[in-house]
């Protein structure tokens, strides 16, 4: 999870925070931005605390995924001589609202190509990330749910995807029982914090470099190499043998044509065919 003062934000996949990695802060901005990888056909959860367990006000936190609103929860003020847990300071958001009483869950996506140029300016600016910001609210009243969350059909142009291949995306609808909403009221100009998730395919990740290879791929490649090594020397050994043995038999080629051309010398023609040794 990323964490700024007393406050913290993390991304949920089964069951479990995923890892950030190139973690920057900005104090000047009260912002974190991290990476994370992203899986297509995984839902997740946006998750977020406040540990100060003494505030007097409550604290609003609202999700956006590229550049979309998609939802918001409060974490109501600590109750004096009320027992403090840290379930009692997170805030989960899972779906988005589809209706009333209907949900989806949030998913990481394969991004949606086209080739239509009505797209090729569509792309949002924020697509790739996950955003909560939280800042001190004032209650202003209490109603039925009535904001509904966008489709995120996220289009863009082929020519315009660059390092893209995920987006949010949407799993199957869910029905829920009809819900109540709070009216809010910001009592700052300004949101507490910002934390910022970058997501990309975890193969980019390692292109670019944000995140290492797994030890696992480099243990394979390095037993590669040994084998790869172990191959060679026992190649090149047998190369040098080969050469030895090749070597061998030349050597035994040229004495047998020296001993010829040396018994060649002594022979003369007479007539005809016939040859006549000399060495006799």
């Amino acid at each position: 999870m990323l964490q700024y003062k007393s406050f913290r934000a993390g991304i949920c996949v089964d069951g479990e925070f995923l890892k950030v990695y190139d973690v920057e802060t900005l104090p000047e901005e009260d912002k974190v931005t991290c990476w994370i990888a992203s899986e297509a056909g995984k839902n997740f959860a946006v998750v977020w605390q406040d540990r100060s367990f003494t505030r007097n006000f409550d604290l609003s936190g609202e999700v956006r995924v590229d550049g979309s609103f998609a939802g918001g929860l409060l974490l109501r003020s600590p109750v004096p001589g009320q027992a403090i847990s840290p379930i009692s300071h997170t805030a989960t958001l899972r779906y988005i609202k589809t209706s009333a009483t209907t949900v989806r869950p949030l998913a990481f996506s394969k991004l949606h190509l086209t080739d239509e140029d009505q797209y090729l300016k569509s792309a949002p600016l924020e697509l790739g990330e996950i955003s909560i910001t939280m800042r001190p609210v004032a209650v202003a009243g209490i109603g039925p749910q009535q904001i509904i969350g966008p489709n995120l059909d996220t289009k863009v142009h082929e020519r315009a995807k660059k390092a893209f291949s995920h987006c949010v995306g949407l799993g199957d609808e869910i029905v829920v029982p009809a819900q109540r909403a709070v009216d809010v009221r910001p009592l700052t100009r300004t949101p507490s914090v910002t934390f910022v998730f970058k997501y990309r395919a975890l193969d980019r990740l390692m292109a670019d470099g944000i995140a290492p290879a797994p030890p696992s791929l480099k243990r394979a490649a390095s037993q590669e190499d040994d084998a790869n090594d172990e191959l060679w020397d026992a190649s090149q050994a047998d190369a040098m043998r080969e050469v030895a043995a090749l070597k061998e038999k030349v050597k035994k080629l040229e004495a047998k044509l020296v001993a010829s051309r040396k018994a060649s010398e002594k022979r003369v023609k007479v007539e005809g065919n016939d040859v006549i040794d000399l060495t006799c």
